[in-house]
């Protein structure tokens, strides 16, 4: 891997650290409150991902958004696996293990009690494509990865 790609990725886990550090302080500080500020966010990033061009959230329905949004993260080499599993007609499971930031983050912050970064990411996608606000579910981590229930509010 040459010399800038490493430098790329230990920024991008800087931001990754960041954005957890934010995250568990917000929680910290305002507790249950703290869920306010996801959907403005995921709105957002939603916005962004439309007007810069970004193709992040694209796709006729929500399984081919799942299916865009799995090819990327896995191009991107940041994931080895980036997969969500069918619970109900509304209800799926989000699978990020492998993750080049987790093992910078997980041990040190010991993240539970917020959403991970990736996880955010299908949520905004899961709103736009299915017009529904999303339940804000905290992740389950473990070493290298994530679960998230992604599901209408």
């Amino acid at each position: 891997m040459s010399e800038e790609r490493l430098y790329m990725f230990d920024v991008a886990a800087l931001f990754h650290c960041l954005l957890f550090a934010y995250q568990k302080n917000v929680e910290k500080i305002l507790g249950s409150g703290s869920a306010i500020f996801i959907h403005p966010t995921l709105e957002l990033l939603a916005k962004i991902d439309m007007k810069r061009g970004l193709n992040l959230i694209r796709g006729k329905g929500v399984e081919e958004t799942w299916d865009n949004l799995s090819s990327f993260f896995l191009k991107s080499s940041v994931v080895k696996e980036f997969s969500f599993r069918k619970v109900d007609a509304e209800r799926f499971v989000l699978r990020v293990d492998g993750c080049v930031w987790a093992r910078h983050v997980h041990g040190e912050l010991e993240p539970k009690d917020v959403p991970c970064p990736l996880a955010l990411v299908a949520m905004a996608a899961f709103e736009k494509m299915s017009g529904k606000k999303v339940r804000v579910a905290d992740s389950e981590y473990f070493e290298e990865g994530t679960e998230t229930v992604i599901e209408p509010a």
